[in-house]
């Protein structure tokens, strides 16, 4: 049984409708996330994972422990972590909106 879209479906889809760059666009900044996310080529984990980690570490000393030393260093590597982070999030929210501009074009027929 071959499923087919509606004539007016059809029409809908023309390139005005979609620019299919924006694909290469989304592979691009999914490039971005494995710089940042990949394991490194001998085999340690991201660096995030570790300065997650380090992050942790300073959190235990601070808020467990109470050295007052700590306490600029624990913020000040969360906010460099939090800046990481959002950059992350921003060629995420890239891809999720380039997806989206696709599927809302998907044809009722087909669903």
């Amino acid at each position: 049984m071959t499923i087919s879209i509606t004539d007016s479906e059809w029409d809908e889809l023309v390139p005005e409708s979609f620019d299919t760059s924006a694909l290469l666009r989304a592979v691009d900044a999914v490039d971005v996330l494995r710089d940042d996310l990949n394991n490194s080529e001998d085999g340690r984990p991201p660096q995030l994972c570790t300065d997650l980690l380090k992050l942790h570490q300073l959190a235990m000393a601070v808020f467990n422990e109470g050295p007052r030393s700590q306490v600029a260093d624990l913020f000040e590597f969360a906010v460099d972590l939090e800046d990481q982070v959002h950059g992350l999030m921003t060629s995420l929210e890239q891809v999720q909106e380039t997806l989206s501009r696709l599927t809302v074009l998907y044809p009722e027929s087909l669903s």
